[in-house]
């Protein structure tokens, strides 16, 4: 064989073994589950969150360190394994507690819409787990039918709890362009790899009752925000 065939041929089976390769990667995924979820989210603290800043909930009159939040999320488009999670609304309350080392105080209920299937509340439980890996002190979840909706239009979001136990409230904050969003960027959000900015949306109300919980703040602080969140299941 000459050597120009020789390099024909070499350069063919090359092509071939970086085509297969393409290939396999393409069709096998390099994560167990992705997901792209929007909040709606408010807490107790003015604006804006200070605990994206320090290491300790805000102290709260005599002192009392303490952050109680409401993080309401739609799953725009996800999987884990698969299972599709497209759609899927957790509602989640809390709070930070006094120390955040040890979670001393902290507390979270993790509230499922009864549309949320078996398979994919299962798959919730691990990725909300990985999300936010904190030291809860207790951990409960709950079932309760909720709304969720962002009009851009009129610049307010809403999520509630059809029962009565729970509400947020966000109205849009006015930047100095009127047609702009305030927006914060490049700001982490706990263990997700990325995000589409903060958008200032304040707090007009938020509340919570349940699993022996009860909080109710108006006029605090609020954010919509989008994440994107990929990982290996536990």
């Amino acid at each position: 064989m000459s050597r120009s065939r020789v390099l024909i041929f070499s350069l063919s089976v090359c092509s071939v073994a970086l085509l297969l390769l393409a290939v396999t990667s393409a069709s096998s995924p390099k994560d167990d589950f992705e997901i792209t979820s929007t909040y709606i989210e408010a807490c107790s603290c003015d604006m804006f969150c200070p605990c994206y800043f320090n290491d300790h909930s805000t102290a709260h009159g005599e002192h009392k360190h303490f952050c109680r939040a409401n993080l309401v999320f739609k799953v725009d488009k996800g999987r884990y394994k698969d299972v599709k999670l497209d759609g899927a609304k957790v509602w989640l309350s809390s709070d930070l507690g006094s120390d955040w080392k040890t979670g001393a105080d902290s507390w979270v209920v993790v509230t499922y819409d009864p549309s949320v299937s078996p398979a994919q509340k299962a798959a919730l439980d691990d990725v909300v787990s990985q999300l936010y890996p904190f030291k809860w002190q207790s951990l409960k979840t709950d079932t309760a039918a909720f709304s969720w909706n962002i009009d851009t239009n009129s610049g307010v979001a809403t999520a509630r709890r059809d029962d009565g136990k729970g509400e947020v409230i966000l109205e849009r904050v006015k930047g100095d362009h009127p047609n702009e969003e305030v927006v914060v960027k490049n700001l982490k959000y706990w263990n997700a790899q990325s995000n589409d900015g903060f958008r200032m949306w304040k707090s007009k109300h938020e509340s919570y009752e349940g699993q022996g919980q009860k909080f109710d703040y108006s006029s605090t602080n609020g954010f919509i925000t989008t994440i994107h969140f990929t990982g290996a299941a536990k």
